[in-house]
């Protein structure tokens, strides 16, 4: 890497992490907190997800850094501060990606810059999540199979290393054979590579951390998030086809911005902020030349995965904004002399309607009402207590109130949950419940037969205690 090159990728990343370090997102995603969890525990059967299997790792690492220079913090920001230095690192590498595609060293940081800042990109480089990780090198990976003279095996272990933090980046693999076909026989070392380092990962993963019981636990293990049902049998998560395809083509747009359940003019101009970026994409598409038909082989792999994949879900159409901000700035070279200021207008508008709508709004505590729950639920709640959860509450109640779940979705029969709240009582266990689990499980009607007494109240909402001592009265919530 020339000088120019180490500048321009330095000054991105610095850039973009310091940006990123300025606002703290508390939306808490799940996974997120799920990965807390297992860091603390230092339980890398958990950390060693079949779908993303290095990012519970790296976050283990991490951390326990961090412990070693003395934090004793929260363990969920120091993820956090992983993900916005992953996402600071991407934005950096597609900094040098867009330099040695023949951009200007303005052009090339401007355009990192408004990758840097667009909605799923900054939001997702807030949240501790897996999908960062896997971007990163993904991109890394684009950038050594468009050099002039790619390495197959550098490119095979780049990919490998983008698999390893999600198992969807496996469908940018076409699109790198595409690039690697103008060397005769190159796909072998790059398919050697790839099989090769992913073989001794999970193989490391199985005999050190996993160590499945028998063929049944291997397959859940490496299904993942393909077998989340209580019964663990295997579940595509799909949508109906029209409605995906209009989820997934809405979605194309919102990764820019998110102009979606904004009010009147504020959600037309995200519309068009978010329009823009597509449009010259589109031109950058035109060309059709070699790199062009490297990006849309790209956008088509992920695409053939995400629109029978959750096409609702936005962090995985993170690696789209690579592929569509490449498009762009080969659309935008075509008017060099006012790519650059192009850019930096739609980053000097699109940054601040990003923060408005989706950073500062997120970066406020009182608007996550399940960790304001959690917290209220840690001083309310009796030590020790066990506490019925429904959602994102299964990882917060243990995390942010530090009190045990009882998890609804695995006692789907009133006859099953009233025999485990006996067992629980039985061993002279406390179990709760609030009026929110309560209402969104739709089991309230099942817990007041059982027995429901009130024994704390904030805003409106209650905490109950489930015994079947309760009395009616109180289950109404009349003592």
């Amino acid at each position: 890497m020339k000088r120019g090159e180490r500048a321009l990728c330095g000054t991105t990343f610095v850039a973009a992490f310091l940006l990123y370090l300025c606002w703290r997102s508390y939306f808490f995603n799940f996974d997120g907190v799920a990965c807390a969890i297992a860091v603390q525990l230092g339980d890398f059967r958990h950390l060693v997800h079949g779908n993303h299997l290095a990012y519970g790792v790296l976050a283990w690492a991490f951390d326990r850094a961090w412990r070693l220079l003395g934090y004793q913090g929260d363990t969920l920001w120091t993820l956090q501060v992983l993900d916005a230095l992953l996402g600071a690192a991407g934005a950096a590498a597609f900094a040098s990606l867009l330099k040695r595609a023949g951009r200007g060293e303005r052009e090339a940081l401007l355009g990192a810059l408004a990758l840097a800042v667009s909605q799923a990109w900054w939001f997702w480089s807030l949240e501790a999540q897996v999908y960062m990780l896997g971007a990163l090198f993904a991109t890394l990976a684009a950038r050594e199979a468009l050099a002039e003279r790619p390495r197959p095996i550098v490119v095979g272990l780049l990919e490998s290393a983008a698999i390893l933090g999600h198992v969807g980046h496996a469908m940018a693999v076409p699109a790198l054979l595409y690039m690697l076909a103008r060397r005769r026989g190159s796909w072998k070392p790059f398919a050697a590579s790839l099989a090769a380092s992913l073989a001794a990962a999970y193989l490391a993963a199985g005999v050190f951390a996993v160590r499945p019981l028998d063929g049944n636990d291997l397959r859940l293990w490496l299904l993942g998030s393909a077998a989340l049902r209580p019964d663990r049998a295997f579940a595509w998560h799909a949508d109906a086809p029209l409605y995906a395809l209009w989820s997934w083509a809405r979605m194309t747009l919102r990764v820019f911005c998110d102009f979606v359940g904004m009010p009147g003019a504020l959600g037309a101009a995200g519309l068009v902020l978010a329009a823009l970026p597509l449009a010259a994409a589109a031109r950058g598409a035109a060309r059709a030349d070699r790199a062009a038909r490297f990006w849309l082989l790209w956008l088509a792999g992920y695409a053939a995965l995400y629109l029978t994949w959750e096409p609702s879900t936005i962090v995985y159409r993170v690696s789209d904004l690579v592929g569509l901000w490449a498009l762009a700035s080969a659309g935008l070279a075509e008017r060099r002399r006012w790519a650059a200021g192009a850019l930096a207008a739609w980053i000097l508008l699109a940054g601040p309607y990003n923060w408005a709508t989706q950073i500062r709004p997120n970066a406020d505590p009182d608007a996550n009402p399940d960790y304001v729950e959690a917290r209220w639920l840690a001083s309310a709640a009796p030590a020790d207590a066990w506490v019925l959860v429904v959602g994102r509450d299964q990882v917060y109640t243990p995390y942010f109130a530090h009190l045990k779940p009882l998890n609804l979705r695995y006692l789907p029969e009133e006859a099953d949950l009233d025999a485990k709240l006996d067992a629980l009582e039985a061993l002279g266990e406390t179990v709760c419940a609030t009026d929110r689990a309560l209402a969104e499980s739709g089991r309230r009607a099942e817990l007041e037969r059982y027995g429901l007494e009130r024994v704390a109240s904030r805003d409106g909402e209650s905490l109950y205690r489930v015994k079947r001592a309760a009395s009616r009265a109180g289950a109404a919530g009349k003592n």
